[in-house]
């Protein structure tokens, strides 16, 4: 059986060709989200973003695919992308450049134990977040 989580991923046009290098150095993604995602938006936000969806996953890391974009997310939170720095600065992450990647990405995952909550990136944070509320 395992443990769930629900987790969605959401990045800008702008930061889709990177995400694209993922799937090119790990194959095995582009089954993660072109087959198994539950929902796929290619133009999420109406301007090419997109925007991925596993409601019921095992999010290991010890999966290739899981940990690749974990990976992904990870260097993006760290604004450490190197392929981003190469694109948008003048390749040397130290320096600051004008289009972050933080603002880039949004990344939620919801694990079955109540304080297992994971929140990276500022991409869409108005629509993309989490509702607390009480049912009865």
């Amino acid at each position: 059986m395992g443990y769930r989580s629900e987790v969605v991923l959401a990045i800008s046009k702008e930061m889709v060709p990177h995400f694209m290098v993922t799937m090119a150095k790990c194959p095995e993604v582009r089954g993660l989200v072109f087959e198994d995602a539950d929902r796929l938006d290619q133009d999420y936000d109406g301007d090419g973003g997109w925007l991925m969806n596993w409601p019921c996953i095992k999010w290991y890391e010890s999966y290739a695919p899981v940990a690749a974009i974990q990976a992904f997310v990870d260097d993006c939170d760290a604004e450490c992308l190197e392929t981003w720095h190469t694109e948008h600065g003048d390749g040397d992450p130290a320096k600051p450049h004008d289009m972050r990647e933080c603002e880039h990405f949004r990344f939620l995952r919801l694990g079955e134990d109540h304080e297992d909550v994971e929140v990276k990136g500022e991409f869409c944070y108005e629509d993309i977040c989490f509702v607390r509320e009480l049912n009865f």
